[in-house]
């Protein structure tokens, strides 16, 4: 159960990466590419962690490609709204 959760959350994130790069295809607006890249770098990472199986040790990996994918939409956010300012 817990493989085919993980697989639902990889193809969901999939999904919405797909969504935003055509978003982002249609607008030119950075904040869909970024949105796009950190979905599709969570798709991957998670696809990964239920192929491999993860063990303790190699946690840590995985929360840091997680931490990067939330670090980027948070970089997406604050540069979207810094540019607006100017």
């Amino acid at each position: 159960m817990n493989l085919f959760l993980l697989g639902a959350i990889s193809m969901g994130s999939a999904v919405a990466a797909l969504l935003f790069l055509r978003f982002w295809r249609r607008t030119r607006d950075r904040l869909f590419l970024y949105f796009g890249a950190s979905f599709l770098l969570e798709a991957i990472n998670r696809a990964l962690f239920a192929w491999n199986g993860a063990r303790s040790e190699e946690a840590t990996l995985y929360y840091l490609v997680r931490l990067l994918a939330y670090g980027l939409i948070l970089w997406a956010i604050v540069e979207k709204n810094i540019v607006r300012r100017r």
